[in-house]
């Protein structure tokens, strides 16, 4: 008996950890847009669907981790977009629409995809896939650098 429940403990334990795991949702872009010109830092938006092995991949090792890590909080803001969802979400103008058009609207069209954005919902940046497991991490982090430029001299710009 006392093996039985040592092993409901542990199996309710994995369970919580793979919860912990999970990737913000997508809810109000438009509360998100007004972090980006407070903080000065872009949206990173992953869109994926729920069988795709390399979205679990990215997902699990990237960017649930980075999620957890002040120092990616301070760079980006991490959003997830189911694309097969019909959940309503608000989009950059306030409008209800739901992740599967709010894919739609990006034409993303292969997963997983990760695209950077400002706050107008702009492409700073983007990853189509995963073109490498080993140098995601660090192609990620380029494509986060060169957005960040991309955003601050958006936000800089005069007329």
């Amino acid at each position: 008996m006392i093996r039985y429940s040592l092993l409901l403990l542990l199996l309710f334990t994995n369970v919580s950890i793979a919860e912990e795991l999970t990737l913000p949702a997508a809810k109000d872009f438009l509360m998100d847009s007004q972090k980006v010109w407070k903080q000065k830092i872009p949206i990173l938006i992953m869109f994926s669907i729920p069988d795709c092995g390399y979205c679990k991949i990215i997902k699990e090792e990237v960017l649930s981790p980075m999620a957890t890590m002040d120092e990616y909080n301070k760079k980006i803001i991490i959003r997830h977009i189911n694309a097969d969802s019909f959940d309503e979400i608000n989009n950059f103008y306030n409008e209800e629409v739901s992740h599967n058009e709010f894919t739609f609207k990006y034409a993303v069209n292969f997963f997983p995809t990760v695209i950077l954005v400002d706050n107008y919902g702009a492409t700073l940046g983007k990853i189509i896939g995963v073109p490498s497991e080993e140098l995601y991490w660090t192609d990620l982090d380029e494509v986060i650098e060169k957005s960040t430029k991309k955003l601050h001299q958006r936000m800089s710009a005069t007329l």
